[in-house]
């Protein structure tokens, strides 16, 4: 068992959460202090770092692409792939659209 740095309640080490504070020290912290800490829940703060990594290899590909595809075919094909790149950068970092209710459930008038 750990205890939070922050409210000192004891958690588990599966629950337990490692964050930075101002000064840059690590310190142990439960979800619920964690979520004070930086403005969102744990799991939105690791879907929008995993999202970022993702995004940052898609583009680093397009580019790559795109340069491979200038040197090989042309400005015109290079051109079209830096339009494809920003279109790519633009749809992938949009945040997802929030969805009420379940799938099964229909509004009822």
């Amino acid at each position: 068992m750990l205890n939070c740095s922050i409210c000192g309640r004891e958690i588990s080490e599966k629950e337990a959460l490692i964050n930075r504070d101002e000064s840059g020290r690590k310190r142990i912290v439960c979800r619920k202090c964690f979520e004070e800490a930086v403005g969102t829940d744990y799991d939105t703060f690791r879907y929008r770092r995993e999202n970022a990594k993702q995004t940052l290899l898609a583009v680093l590909f397009c580019l790559a692409a795109t340069i491979y595809a200038f040197i090989a075919r042309g400005p015109l094909y290079g051109l079209l792939g830096i339009i494809l790149t920003i279109l790519v950068y633009f749809f992938a970092t949009r945040k997802p659209k929030k969805q009420h209710g379940s799938a099964g459930e229909k509004d009822h008038i």
